[in-house]
C-alpha cells in the first residue's frame, strides 16, 4: 500500500492574527493545504467518510471542483465552542496537531535571525535578506508585502529571517529552531551617520573603521537600513560582498574612496583628505586584487 501524499487541512479564522505567515510557510515549503473556517457545519461535509477506504480514482485528481483527502489537520490555537469534531478526526485516524507544533517542526533546525521591524524593503525583498542572497548565505525569508499578504522565499541556507512581530500571541520565539542570532549582546558593529555618508565601526576592534556608504536615499529608513547592514557586519558578510549587494542604488553617484589629489580641486571628495601625493617616484605597488 503507497500511502497518499502529505496534504494539510487547515482549520483557522481568516482574521486569525499571524495566519497570513502561516500559509505562506506552507506555500514555501512546498506542503499543499485547505483551508476553512473552524465551524462544525464547514467540517462536516469533508469528514463525513473514511477517505482512505474510498476507490482511487485518477480522473478526480484533474476534478478542482472534487474535495481531495487530507492526511493531517492543522488547527489553530484557540478553543472553539464546539470541538466535536476533531472526535470525528481521530476515529478516521487522521493525524491532528496544532500550529504551533507545526511551525515548532519546521523551524526546529533552523537558524533563526529575527528582523526589526519597520521592514526595509529592497527590490520588494527585506534588505537584510538581499544582501545575505547576495553574498551566497541563501537565507530563507518571511516578509510582508507592501499589499498586506505574506511571502516566503524558501533557500537552500542555514538561516531562517523572520519578522519579530509574527509569532505575537501565537507562542514565544525563544522556543524556536536551534538556535537564534543578532541578539543585542552579539553585536559589534556601529554606524554613525554623517552630513554626506554612513560611516561603519567594529567596536570590538576598538572602533575600528570597516568602511562608509553614501546616506541612504530614504531619510525616514535610514537607521533600520544601517541596522541591517551592521547586522551584515556581524554575521560575516565582506565589507566588498555588502557594496556590491547595494550598488544599484547609488548608481548615479560616484563613490571614491581614500584617494589623494595633487590638485586644488574644490569638488567634494568622499573619504578624502586632501593629501599632495609625494613626487618621490613608487618603488612598489601591492596587487591587492590577489589578496
Amino acid at each position: 500500500m503507497v500511502w497518499p501524499r502529505r496534504k494539510i487541512q487547515l482549520v483557522a479564522s481568516a482574521a486569525a492574527p499571524g495566519i497570513g505567515g502561516v500559509r505562506a510557510i506552507l506555500k514555501g515549503n512546498q506542503l499543499e493545504f485547505t483551508e476553512v473556517e473552524p465551524i462544525t457545519g464547514n467540517l462536516s461535509h469533508e469528514f463525513s467518510e473514511r477517505w482512505m477506504e474510498k476507490p482511487f480514482d485518477a480522473a478526480s485528481i484533474s476534478d478542482s471542483d472534487q474535495f481531495s483527502p487530507v492526511t493531517e489537520l492543522v488547527y489553530w490555537p484557540k478553543k472553539q465552542n464546539d470541538d466535536s469534531w476533531r472526535d470525528t478526526i481521530l476515529e478516521q485516524g487522521i493525524k491532528q496537531q496544532s500550529v504551533q507544533s507545526l511551525i515548532h517542526n519546521i523551524l526546529e533546525d533552523e537558524l533563526i535571525l529575527w528582523v526589526s521591524e519597520p521592514t526595509v524593503l529592497f527590490n520588494e525583498r527585506p534588505l537584510l535578506g538581499h544582501i545575505l542572497k547576495e553574498a551566497g548565505f541563501e537565507p530563507t525569508i518571511l516578509w510582508p508585502r507592501a499589499d498586506g499578504r505574506w511571502e516566503c522565499e524558501r533557500r537552500q541556507g542555514l538561516h531562517w529571517l523572520i519578522p519579530e512581530s509574527w509569532l505575537v500571541g501565537l507562542m514565544e520565539k525563544s522556543t524556536l529552531g536551534r538556535g537564534t542570532i543578532g541578539n543585542k549582546e552579539e553585536e559589534r558593529t556601529s554606524w554613525v551617520v554623517r552630513d554626506t555618508r554612513i560611516d561603519f565601526y567594529r567596536s570590538k576592534d576598538g572602533q575600528k573603521f570597516i568602511g562608509h556608504l553614501p546616506r541612504w536615499p530614504e531619510l525616514n529608513q535610514e537607521e533600520m537600513a544601517a541596522q541591517c547592514i551592521a547586522k551584515c557586519i556581524d554575521l560575516g558578510v565582506s565589507w566588498l560582498d555588502i557594496r556590491l549587494a547595494l550598488s544599484s542604488i547609488w548608481k548615479n553617484i560616484t563613490m571614491v574612496n581614500n584617494l589623494r589629489w595633487n590638485s586644488h580641486d574644490f569638488g567634494w571628495n568622499a573619504g578624502a583628505c586632501r593629501e599632495e601625493l609625494s613626487s618621490e617616484s613608487i618603488e612598489h605597488v601591492e596587487d591587492w586584487w590577489a589578496r
